[in-house]
């Protein structure tokens, strides 16, 4: 055999291995499975975090599944992160709709050797590994400085009169939410805006509109809303557009920094009725929970163990944007969602 034909075949041998090696990864990798359950499943704001996890998924050649309750509800939920338990799935993402209610579940999860992470809402206290998704509370605080540039507010030591703001909630207990509503009221503390009783939109874009249809009765000389939720800023919009309609506010009056960047909040900026909006970084909560996910349950393979991070170390912070209406194409391309 001469030199050129070792050479073949030694080249041959090498591709062959290589091979048996990838697909051997390839069959080891497809036996893991993981599934993400949101708080509820059919808005948009839940499309990028299910394109995330499925790129993420699709990489790593494990299976992925993005299933929650039709609608927000927290019994739903557990009995939905209990199947995929008895399932025998590795590894689980959970944006809690309740923080207290679900360390129970997840106690029992990771007991059996399942992964836990939570995405989008945390609850800090359970046993999960980590957080992945927004600083909720300094997210709110952009918010709450959006808001006093919006309105001029000055020092309340330095003003006559109140600016009246509503902030408008989800479902009470949904941990990033009120993370949310809290990091607003500190931005805007020592100023003299006064903010109304917050009121809660359960999720609900009939909801939404109902309440902040109520909050602009209650307050004529309401001057702003701060909606939490991806539900609040259409319903805040909708109810402002009925009032100048019947002339019971006029336009302009009425101030609105809103949550999330789904085609209805933009359109609605765009329309100059929401003033901006924080953007949600959701892809990558998709994306690195999976792969966080795949290296917990990984590890486990190994040891047998899943050690959670130190604390400090269990956040990763995605991060938010302010977008205003210039920003309006840049968030309607498919690549904003991928950065």
């Amino acid at each position: 055999m001469n030199k050129a034909m070792v050479r073949i075949v030694g080249l041959a041998v090498v591709a062959a291995l290589v091979a048996i090696i990838v697909l051997t990864a390839r069959k080891s990798s497809a036996q893991l499975r993981f599934a993400l359950v949101p708080k509820s499943v059919g808005h948009p704001y839940w499309e990028g975090v299910k394109a995330g996890m499925e790129a993420a998924a699709l990489q790593n050649g494990v299976k992925a599944v993005f299933h929650g309750p039709s609608a927000a509800n927290i019994d739903e939920q557990i009995r939905i992160i209990e199947e995929f338990m008895a399932q025998g799935y590795n590894g689980i993402g959970i944006s809690p709709n309740d923080p207290n209610a679900v360390k129970d579940v997840i106690k029992r999860a990771m007991d059996k050797g399942i992964a836990i992470v939570t995405f989008d809402s945390d609850s800090p206290d359970s046993d999960r590994l980590l957080y992945i998704g927004t600083d909720n509370r300094e997210a709110g605080r952009v918010a709450g400085r959006e808001m006093i540039k919006l309105l001029g507010a000055k020092k309340k030591e330095e003003a006559t009169e109140d600016l009246l703001v509503q902030i408008i909630g989800g479902m009470q207990g949904a941990w990033n939410l009120n993370e949310r509503i809290e990091g607003f009221k500190e931005a805007v503390q020592g100023t003299h805006i006064k903010l109304c009783d917050v009121l809660f939109n359960e999720e609900s874009p009939n909801k939404s509109l109902e309440v902040a249809e109520n909050a602009i009765t209650a307050h004529t000389d309401l001057r702003g809303f701060f909606c939490s939720n991806a539900f609040g800023g259409p319903g805040a919009a909708l109810a402002i557009k009925g009032a100048i309609r019947r002339e019971r506010v006029k336009a302009g009056q009425i101030h609105v920094v809103a949550f999330d960047t789904t085609e209805d909040i933009l359109n609605y900026i765009q329309e100059g009725v929401i003033d901006c909006t924080l953007a949600q970084r959701t892809r990558a909560m998709g994306e690195l929970s999976i792969q966080h996910l795949i290296r917990f349950a990984k590890e486990f393979g190994k040891t047998g163990k899943l050690d959670r991070p130190a604390k400090g170390k269990d956040v990763i912070d995605t991060g938010v944007t302010v977008v205003f209406p210039k920003d309006i194409a840049a968030y309607r391309t498919p690549a904003a969602e991928k950065k």
